[in-house]
């Protein structure tokens, strides 16, 4: 895909909060709701093997380990969790299986759904494109999303998977500035390593912010390569949300719990939600904000 342009980033007009850092929550967007958080001490992402289906060189490998290693640096400082690689796997599927074996997977979908799938097909009404088809169903203008998988009642999170937009973006890993009308070796399009810091921030429990400068904002364009580098705001999540020697911490006392978040009751059910990284043209930004979701499971 070539060069961008004429995009913005969407300005506080919807109520966003521009705090150091926001904790994504049960109902996005609502603190009267529970934090969504790990509670395990350790949890292992796994890539696809495929990899980017529009790469030849295949580095974004090491762009998403580079991304999951800089949060797992501020984990070990000042954290309780340890983010760990797990070996590449041939799955194309996301979301979580109640009844089955779960991963945490990072994958790219080269192809659009609405390109390769007839328009009546089910799939459509059911959100089941995307495993079924291995393809990209949701907007055209989001880059990447992650969809997590929570416990309504007390915001403890079971799986998380984040899916890349490669059918309408052209992914890159170089160092050598912003693609221009010609692009040049090395150049940077769309940053895998940018993406890839963000979506990480919502696995582990962040949601965006507006914040300058921060790893959170919602949207990049193109050439954007500032994300990597993980922001003060979001690092000070780390230390408070799982605080080194202690639980991970919830925003509200988990009933049935010990009141750290460690849950001794009963599964009430859990819910899945996607939060993403946007690039939006000036008549598309009030959908900056959107989040899929999908019913109790």
């Amino acid at each position: 895909m070539g060069t961008l342009a004429s995009w913005v980033v969407l300005a506080a007009v919807m109520g966003q909060s521009s705090a150091p850092y926001v904790r994504s929550r049960v109902s996005p967007g609502d603190e009267t709701t529970q934090c969504l958080y790990w509670t395990q001490t350790r949890v292992t992402y796994q890539q696809s093997t495929v990899g980017n289906p529009k790469a030849t060189n295949h580095t974004e490998f090491d762009a998403i380990t580079r991304s999951f290693q800089s949060w797992q640096d501020i984990f070990a400082s000042c954290g309780n969790l340890t983010l760990a690689e797990g070996a590449r796997v041939n799955s194309r599927t996301v979301g979580y299986n109640r009844s089955g074996d779960n991963i945490n997977l990072i994958l790219f979908r080269g192809r659009a759904c609405r390109e390769v799938v007839d328009a009546s097909d089910a799939c459509f009404t059911q959100d089941t494109c995307a495993n079924t088809y291995d393809c990209w169903d949701d907007s055209d203008g989001t880059i990447a999303i992650t969809l997590t998988t929570y416990d309504e009642r007390t915001g403890i999170v079971y799986d998380s998977d984040i899916s890349f937009n490669a059918a309408r973006f052209n992914f890159t890993t170089g160092n050598a500035g912003p693609c221009g009308i010609v692009a040049t070796p090395d150049c940077v399009d769309t940053d895998v390593q940018n993406t890839a810091t963000h979506e990480v921030g919502h696995f582990v429990g962040l949601d965006h912010t507006l914040a300058t400068g921060s790893t959170m904002n919602p949207s990049a364009p193109p050439g954007e390569t500032s994300k990597r580098n993980i922001d003060p705001g979001s690092r000070s999540f780390v230390c408070a949300a799982y605080p080194k020697g202690s639980a991970s911490q919830p925003c509200f006392p988990v009933p049935g719990s010990n009141g750290n978040g460690v849950d001794e009751g009963d599964d009430d059910g859990c819910t899945a939600a996607a939060g993403g990284l946007a690039v939006l043209p000036l008549l598309a930004a009030a959908s900056l904000l959107a989040r899929r979701r999908r019913g109790g499971r």
